[in-house]
């Protein structure tokens, strides 16, 4: 049997993209785009969400790539559900911002919702203890996963930049 940590990392390292735009069907992620000229951001849109990534982060369909094994020990998206046969590295080492997306229900031990930017998000309470902030987005149906190594600070950042997708 896998150890939380086990698993973790397996689902850690992905197929990615690091073109300015992605076009996929409505399960998938919609666009990937700069944020603005000159900037060191990227916008994702996912299945009914927008947030903000740098633009250095590769951004992975995994519908796309079941294989892909997603890293929580490089900087990437991950959007989807990872594979049940992901192709990942024997040892991984070492965990950085990563940010996984997924059609899901709010995780059990939410705690009550709070709006950003016009959505309803609740967040898991146990991010200083597990280094991963969890937020389900209820309108979208999704489970954003954002962890980290030591602060917060950049997992919260992303997470202020959540949004319904703009028009």
């Amino acid at each position: 049997m896998l150890t939380i940590g086990a698993a973790v990392a397996l689902v850690a390292a992905g197929c990615g993209s690091t073109d300015s735009q992605v076009s996929v069907d409505a399960h998938r992620p919609s666009t990937v785009s700069p944020a603005a000229p000159g900037s060191d951001a990227q916008t994702v849109r996912y299945r009914g969400l927008e947030f903000e990534v740098p633009a250095s982060w590769p951004v992975y369909d995994l519908a796309a790539d079941p294989t892909r094994c997603v890293r929580f020990d490089v900087h990437a998206v991950y959007l989807g559900h990872p594979g049940a046969d992901q192709r990942c590295p024997a040892h991984l080492v070492g965990r950085t911002e990563t940010v996984l997306v997924e059609p899901g229900k709010p995780p059990v031990a939410a705690t009550a919702a709070r709006e950003i930017n016009g959505l309803s998000v609740n967040v898991a309470p146990s991010a200083d203890v597990t280094h991963d902030l969890v937020a389900a987005v209820t309108s979208a149906g999704l489970i954003a996963t954002i962890t980290f190594p030591e602060s917060d600070a950049r997992a919260q950042e992303i997470l202020r930049s959540f949004a319904a997708p703009s028009k």
